[in-house]
């Protein structure tokens, strides 16, 4: 029996074992992008349909609609007029030259300050602000469509590799299987890819389960209904250039909704100020309109009554509304310049981080190719010659596998850098 176990060792090496074994893995080590080569799949959804898929959904317009609608309401009620009045009253008295007298007067406040139209300036430049922080909250949105989207298809691209992996893994074992039937292959070769096997299919599974559950949080982002057929995920996972130039990308960060919006909430503080300063300008109020008097007797005389009021400006009643501009000017302008300062800061860091990554992943996966397939030629021929265990063959190969979800990892990493640029700059909004 031992003899017999030696002999089958024996046989396992010989060349034309090798080169079956070797022409099976060969062809799982063609890689995710030879793979989905092989198969006619659908076109399916790119990042800018996610994106604009994840921006038109129902409640994200009415969300950001409904803001500037309050916004431009509260601006409408800062300018209205006030209402005129219109007033009666009548007097009388009594005895032999008692007389009755009726007034009916109307009367309307007069705004000399024109604080009404500052407030309502005021009020427009908030309702516009509402409007870009709309925009930021689509750049929030579009930005997270952009990682959800990159990550299926990253776990996409590694269920493609695992499930080759596993496929060829069954084949070659199945030929193990029959050899061994015939009494040409070693026990140690079938236990040995029996394991591999059991390892391939967990990671499968895994590399699925990743893959399932990034579909569906992408997949309630943009609205599609849950127990929808998955989407087909189509374009590379490597960004196809580089950022911007970092002075590019600094003059198109200054045109971010949050600091247009931080501007013109600053504009609207300067005309609360304005409004304040006038506060010794006072309310006018006009009236006019008709008097009557009846005299004992039936006689009756009619004429008319005009007055007007003015409020006395004498004690300053603007200066909690002074100070409370002051403050909220003082609290924005800070915000803004903290703001573009993290900006400045962060563009140069992210922008390099992107072109280093995808520059990594460039040269990995010509590199990695390339020492790969030297790798397997000489496993493959020791293995032929007998000179190596099926084990070692199987290393070899096993590194392709992880080269491949090297350069997955990479091309991840790479296209989160770029989409991590693109969001300091305010790019992405469709």
């Amino acid at each position: 029996m031992k003899r017999q176990t030696h002999a089958h060792l024996r046989c396992s090496k010989k060349p034309i074992a090798g080169r079956f074994f070797a022409a099976i893995l060969l062809t799982a080590m063609a890689g995710p992008a030879a793979w989905a080569e092989d198969s006619e799949a659908p076109v399916g959804l790119t990042e800018a349909q996610a994106v604009s898929r994840a921006l038109e959904r129902t409640a994200v317009t009415a969300v950001i609609e409904g803001e500037v609608a309050i916004e431009r309401g509260q601006a409408r009620d800062a300018r209205a007029y006030a209402n005129p009045t219109l007033a009666y009253s009548r007097e009388q008295t009594f005895g032999s030259l008692g007389t009755g007298e009726d007034y009916l007067t109307l009367g309307q406040t007069i705004d000399l300050a024109n604080s009404r139209g500052l407030r309502g300036d005021a009020a427009d430049l908030r309702a516009e602000a509402a409007g870009h922080l709309g925009d930021v909250s689509r750049l929030a949105i579009a930005t997270e469509a952009r990682l959800r989207f990159c990550q299926a298809q990253y776990y996409h691209a590694r269920v493609i590799v695992f499930e080759r992996w596993q496929r060829h893994i069954s084949d070659a074992l199945a030929n193990i299987i029959r050899r061994e039937q015939r009494g040409i292959a070693a026990v140690y070769d079938r236990r040995r890819l029996e394991r591999e096997l059991m390892v391939a299919t967990a990671q499968f599974e895994t590399a699925r389960a990743a893959s399932e559950r990034a579909d569906a949080r992408l997949a309630a982002l943009i609205g599609v209904p849950p127990g929808a057929p998955r989407l087909p995920i189509s374009g590379p996972l490597l960004p196809v250039d580089d950022p911007p130039a970092l002075p590019i990308l600094t003059v198109t960060s200054l045109g971010r909704p949050d600091l247009a919006a931080l501007d013109l909430q600053l504009k609207a503080t300067s005309l609360e100020q304005e409004e304040a300063a006038r506060w010794w300008l006072p309310e006018l109020t006009v009236d006019g309109g008709w008097k009557g008097i009846g005299f004992v007797g039936g006689a009756r005389s009619d004429g008319f009554v005009v007055g007007a009021s003015l409020a006395i400006p004498l004690w300053d009643q603007s200066t909690g509304m002074a100070e409370i501009a002051r403050g909220r000017a003082r609290a924005l302008a800070g915000r803004r310049d903290l703001l573009a300062a993290e900006l400045a800061g962060e563009l140069a860091g992210a922008r390099a981080e992107a072109v280093r990554l995808r520059q990594a992943a460039t040269e990995f996966q010509r590199g990695a190719s390339a020492a790969s397939d030297d790798l397997i030629r000489i496993a493959t021929m020791a293995y032929d010659g007998g000179e190596m265990e099926l084990l070692a063959l199987l290393d070899a190969y096993r590194g392709h596998i992880d080269d491949q979800n090297a350069i997955l990892d990479l091309e991840h990493a790479a296209r989160r850098a770029r989409i991590e640029v693109d969001r300091l700059a305010g790019i992405g909004i469709q």
